[in-house]
């Protein structure tokens, strides 16, 4: 939860129509923000503006794949994949503009990639703080918090489906830019999730490339 609301993401479902995510008026690429009994809270951004959907938090996404909460500073995050290229990790705040589809760094499927965007920024657009090019196809995210791997407190964690591997993203002292971005775990089949159990061990969800079975990996520090 956000400052106990709800935050579910919406992705665009660009694929059977035209991209919507920049009309406020509908869910499609939002990320909304709703007390726990589905009601709205009215310290929400767009809350009394006229043909503005009032639950809506953020806007502009294409395909929010995952949302953890920082454990240091409360702070929402945010991966989502691009097109062909382009997946992200963005910080969320209220009111925000992520840019989808105007901005980004991907192109449509195919053979010759047409271009979506009109560039890579945009004025009253905030850039992703980490993104992906060629795409990993992100997954489940986690920010870890436990004891078992005192170096990577606080830091973001990914998945990735077409990459096959486990992103591990550092912020700096702030907890708000990049230092660094490793792949971990690489080529283990597709990670799907990624959790921190109570034990403060990593947990992966992996579903076999063979359509085999579906293991949980427990990642353990080296000795």
């Amino acid at each position: 939860t956000l400052g106990d609301r709800m935050a579910p993401p919406v992705g665009d479902r660009d694929a059977l129509m035209a991209h919507p995510a920049q009309d406020r008026s509908n869910h499609q690429g939002v990320v909304v923000r709703l007390n726990d009994d589905g009601t709205v809270p009215d310290d929400n951004p767009f809350v009394g503006e006229t043909g503005i959907l009032p639950e809506i938090w953020s806007y502009g996404h294409r395909s929010p794949q995952g949302l953890a909460i920082h454990p240091i500073t409360g702070d929402l995050w945010e991966s989502e994949h691009g097109p062909q290229g382009g997946d992200e990790i963005n910080l969320i705040e209220p009111g925000n503009n992520y840019g989808w589809p105007v901005v980004g760094r991907g192109a449509n499927y195919g053979a010759f990639g047409r271009p979506i965007h009109v560039g890579i920024s945009e004025e009253g657009m905030t850039n992703p703080t980490n993104f992906w090019v060629p795409s990993i196809a992100t997954s489940g995210l986690m920010i870890y918090s436990g004891d078992k791997f005192p170096m990577w407190v606080g830091d973001i964690f990914s998945g990735a489906l077409a990459g096959e591997q486990l992103a591990r993203v550092h912020l700096d002292d702030e907890y708000r830019s990049v230092v660094l971005e490793e792949t971990l775990a690489y080529d283990m089949g597709r990670i799907r999730d990624v959790r921190q159990g109570p034990d403060g061990y990593i947990y992966l969800a992996i579903s076999d490339r063979q359509a085999g079975p579906t293991p949980i990996v427990r990642l353990e520090p080296a000795d």
